[in-house]
């Protein structure tokens, strides 16, 4: 039987403290900071949900997926200060951004892991944990990179704004058959560092509200390919 799967994630517009240039929410909405003592300039973000598939676990379906896609409500926008002896370079308004639905929890730490690659792959050895998913858990997986283009930029010394540009884009969906209970859904952010006060840098940031769309459907799969698709779907989701 045909479905459709929505997940919905807010906008997320934040600013940036003109004293410490950690960044805040405004106005506040479900997004959460991910700040371990690692990482304290707060610009770490995640907004998190789940899909629920109770229903269809009780009737003993498997939930399969023929494509997913995303849609924007809006633009991408930074603004930032500098001066003539603190310009503006690249990279000082970068964002970077992995949307996933995954059939499989994250911790935090395998949130902001994602800043070095995205799950499912092999991973890149490091002290930080980057959780022991491969491809079939990520269901729905899409990262991108956002910059400003300085040539389009007057000068470079000044205080002013700009609209966002993609830079980069990569999908990694598996889009495999699932009989977990939930799919884990995120929105993870990075953000460049803040402008502490007489310093250059992000000082405030628009992002629009994004959904992932998922063209699903249920089938019942026999006995016993069921029962381990839903054994290891069970150890998976309990493994956080």
């Amino acid at each position: 039987m045909d479905r459709t799967l929505v997940q919905e994630f807010p906008p997320f517009w934040a600013v940036g403290d003109n004293v410490t240039g950690v960044w805040t929410m405004s106005p506040s909405s479900d997004y959460r900071n991910l700040k371990p003592t690692d990482f304290p300039n707060a610009n770490y973000w995640v907004s998190e949900h789940k899909l629920d598939l109770s229903g269809y676990v009780q009737s003993d379906l498997t939930v399969g997926f023929r494509r997913s896609f995303e849609q924007e409500a809006g633009y991408r926008s930074i603004n930032w200060n500098a001066n003539r002896d603190n310009q503006l370079d690249p990279y000082a308004a970068a964002v970077g951004e992995q949307i996933i639905i995954s059939s499989v929890p994250f911790t935090d730490d395998q949130l902001i892991a994602l800043t070095i690659g995205s799950p499912g792959f092999t991973p890149i050895p490091a002290l930080i944990d980057a959780g022991n998913f491969n491809r079939v858990h990520i269901i729905h997986g899409h990262g991108s990179y956002f910059d400003i283009d300085l040539n389009q930029i007057v000068d470079p010394s000044e205080d002013s704004s700009a609209f966002l540009q993609r830079k980069q884009d990569w999908y990694y969906s598996s889009l495999e058959p699932t009989a977990a209970d939930c799919l884990y859904c995120y929105r993870f952010l990075a953000l460049p560092n803040g402008a502490a006060a007489d310093e250059y840098g992000a000082t405030g940031l628009v992002l629009p509200a994004l959904r992932v769309i998922l063209d699903a459907f249920t089938v019942e799969e026999p006995d016993l390919e069921y029962m381990m698709r839903l054994k290891r779907s069970y150890e998976l989701a309990n493994q956080v």
